[in-house]
């Protein structure tokens, strides 16, 4: 019995549900067959006027008065179109692209709906408007200059570079009516470096100022960039060295030497990424045996890419001077050659080379003619004729006995 009587309770709660979903099914079926219709009122439905922002103002025209009006209406369709629908679904559209010259104009609008509604099925039972009134006057445009307001500090050892500051564009034309362009005489971007290690390089929005440096408020005018890219450079400021490379050989060792350069610091600014790097500048090689005695010789400065002077130093005085060194002439008659190939010789026309040698007293006292040698390296040599090619000289025997001062050979090379 029990069970029974479970059953059919069961059996009533189905066929409830049944009846309410047929029920259901039956109200959507008469809903659409028979065009069940809902009316619903919109207000305040906004108006976009085709062509305000770009046909009207190729043209030398704008929308003046008007642009701000709205609608109300109401609309009816069926139910499931019309409740569905949110207020901001609902637009109503004037072209403007038919305009030609100033003057009032009232125009026909059209309703615009979300592009899943077909406008065929929604009619509009009441609008607050048949037509709408607008005016159109010429458009007035006036370039005004930008200008970089910067502030705050950076840190050391940074520098804001306030000469290199860009900006782009220089400048922004403003249209609209002339009594609301005419008042705007520049326009400012603010920008803040404070703590900034590094080039500050963004867009910008900007305020308009009139010719006393207030800001102002200005309505109905078009800009012809909402933005302003500005860079403003943010320099390192670094102290490097200066380094000289003294090249040594026999009869120039650095052990005899003294040298000194002044000035032997050089402040610069640049780009962190390329001076967090760098700690010196090479100014280059100086070979010693090249000077025959004490020299002092001007040498440039070449800066780091990206960097500036700010020592204003652009070359610095290197001063050598040698001591424990004395120096000897010698007349040598010993001229060699290497590097010939085996079908060649070479023939000396120079068949004797005053040299100077250099080194210590003792050594150079018991240094002979027969000790010293001229070798010519032909290697990079391959035409026969005439050449005057460098000249190394050699003293064996004495690894502190050099010679100083640069030498050629002329002579000839022939092929066997």
């Amino acid at each position: 019995m029990v069970e029974k009587r479970m059953s059919e309770k069961a059996n009533k709660i189905l066929y409830v549900v049944l009846s309410l979903l047929l029920a259901v099914i039956f109200w959507l079926y008469v809903d659409t067959a028979n065009g069940n219709t809902m009316r619903r009122t919109f207000s305040n439905v906004p108006i976009d006027f085709i062509g305000a922002e770009d046909t009207l103002p190729s043209r030398g025209l704008m929308l003046s008065s008007g642009g701000d009006a709205t609608l109300d209406l109401t609309l009816s369709g069926p139910r499931s179109i019309i409740s569905n629908l949110r207020p901001g679904d609902i637009r109503a559209q004037v072209n403007l692209t038919g305009i030609n010259a100033i003057g009032p104009y009232s125009l026909q609008w059209t309703l615009k709906t979300p592009d899943n509604v077909n406008n065929s099925d929604i009619n509009v039972e009441r609008s607050s408007k048949g037509t709408v009134s607008i005016q159109v006057t010429s458009l007035y445009s006036k370039d005004i200059p930008v200008s970089v307001s910067v502030t705050g500090n950076v840190q050391e050892p940074y520098v804001y570079m306030a000469d290199r500051v860009v900006k782009e564009p220089a400048s922004v034309t403003l249209s609209g009516m002339q009594d609301n362009v005419d008042p705007v005489a520049s326009a400012r971007v603010v920008v803040d470096i404070t703590d900034a290690t590094d080039t500050i390089s963004q867009e910008y929005s900007y305020e308009l100022l009139d010719a006393d440096g207030n800001v102002l408020e200005v309505q109905q005018v078009r800009f012809s960039d909402q933005k302003i890219t500005v860079t403003v450079p943010i320099y390192m400021v670094k102290t490097l060295d200066l380094k000289v490379d003294l090249k040594e050989s026999p009869g120039s060792r650095l052990a005899n030497v003294k040298w000194d350069l002044q000035p032997n610091t050089i402040t610069v600014t640049g780009d962190p990424l390329s001076l967090e790097t760098i700690d010196e500048i090479d100014l280059g090689e100086v070979d010693l045996s090249t000077l025959y005695s004490d020299d002092v010789r001007e040498l440039d400065i070449k800066l780091p890419a990206g960097c500036e002077n700010s020592s204003g130093y652009k070359t610095t005085l290197l001063s050598i001077k040698f001591h424990g060194l004395t120096t000897r002439s010698f007349s040598v008659t010993n001229i060699q050659s290497v590097g010939t190939s085996e079908s060649q010789r070479f023939d000396p026309i120079t068949t004797v080379k005053d040299v100077v040698l250099r080194g210590p007293a003792e050594d150079l006292e018991q240094v002979t003619e027969e000790d010293i040698r001229i070798v010519v390296d032909l290697r990079e040599i391959t035409n026969d004729g005439t050449i005057q090619p460098p000249a190394t000289v050699l003293v064996d025997g004495y690894s502190e006995v050099g010679a100083v001062g640069t030498y050629t050979v002329t002579g000839k090379i022939i092929s066997r």
